[in-house]
């Protein structure tokens, strides 16, 4: 897309690092949304240089010297992309997959078009899924980034006759053998002080409050799918620099909760490097030394 937008037809988001203001609507589920664009195609935003100091203060400012006053990381999109779908704001379960293609700096202080999908629906091990896509572009129509988001939605009383069904995709055991192709780790602490921080004043979620948590059948509260996408993102970054604002990718499957009070650790080990890219095996460990995700990204030259 190469159009200029018209921003005075364009509604603007009201919020970058946090959730859209809360609402009577109920939780997402496969099917509150069909294939196509969302209820509101486009979204107009601004990311200030407070918002981005904002997001990066949530996660130790890892990875900063990468960056200047005039972009921000491209994890900041998180928000924006959960948020694409408002009035609508909370989903009825886990997000699952994150993928994401990044093709130039994510400019502060300038207007910025986001367009919201609902990319694909499909049943997995009989468990209902949909992915969400979110595509930035500037006001000239640049596209600087694409992401999808996978989450498991319930399917209650749904007529699921003609649904796509996947087969499980696995992704390759990341090697804990050190190897000089290996980079990191970052570590970062989940306490219950960030995952707050990173909810939102007043959210009860599974994020902040152990009743809620407890109901999802786990004992301590859950860190937020943010802090690993990030971490990721950050490890990337410091690795490739502006190689990976212009022309990095990830592709990662949250396969684990993380919980309160524990470390969370990110490594990469570059597999295959060509004249055309880039591949890392990516993984975050917990305070065991357990995978909670797992994936591969990179840059392409």
């Amino acid at each position: 897309m190469n159009n200029n937008f018209n921003l005075s037809s364009i509604p603007s988001l009201p919020i970058i690092t946090g959730k859209y203001p809360n609402n009577d609507k109920g939780a997402i589920g496969f099917d509150t949304f069909e294939i196509g664009s969302l209820p509101t195609a486009y979204w107009q935003i601004l990311i200030t240089s407070e918002d981005s100091n904002r997001w990066n203060n949530f996660f130790d400012n890892l990875s900063n010297e990468k960056i200047n006053d005039k972009i921000a990381h491209h994890d900041i999109m998180y928000y924006p992309g959960m948020n694409s779908t408002a009035p609508f704001r909370n989903y009825g379960g886990p997000l699952t997959h994150f993928r994401a293609q990044y093709h130039g700096f994510i400019p502060l202080n300038q207007p910025l078009i986001i367009a919201g999908y609902v990319a694909e629906k499909y049943v997995k091990r009989n468990k209902t899924f949909t992915t969400f896509k979110l595509e930035t572009y500037t006001e000239k129509g640049i596209l600087i980034q694409e992401h999808w988001r996978t989450f498991m939605l319930p399917a209650v009383g749904v007529d699921l006759k003609g649904i796509q069904i996947k087969q499980t995709e696995v992704f390759p055991a990341v090697s804990k053998k050190i190897s000089n192709n290996e980079f990191g780790p970052i570590r970062l602490l989940c306490s219950q002080d960030r995952l707050t921080m990173i909810e939102g004043d007043g959210e009860l979620t599974a994020h902040t409050s152990l009743e809620k948590a407890k109901l999802m059948g786990h004992n301590k509260t859950t860190a937020q799918a943010c802090i690993s996408i990030t971490k990721i993102s950050r490890l990337l970054t410091k690795q490739f620099g502006n190689d990976f604002f212009t022309n990095g990718f990830i592709d990662i499957k949250l396969i684990k909760p993380t919980f309160s009070g524990e470390i969370m650790s990110s490594y990469g080990n570059i597999k295959k490097e060509t004249t055309k890219e880039i591949i890392c095996d990516l993984k975050v460990e917990n305070t065991n030394n357990e995978s909670v995700t797992v994936g591969i990204g990179g840059i392409k030259k």
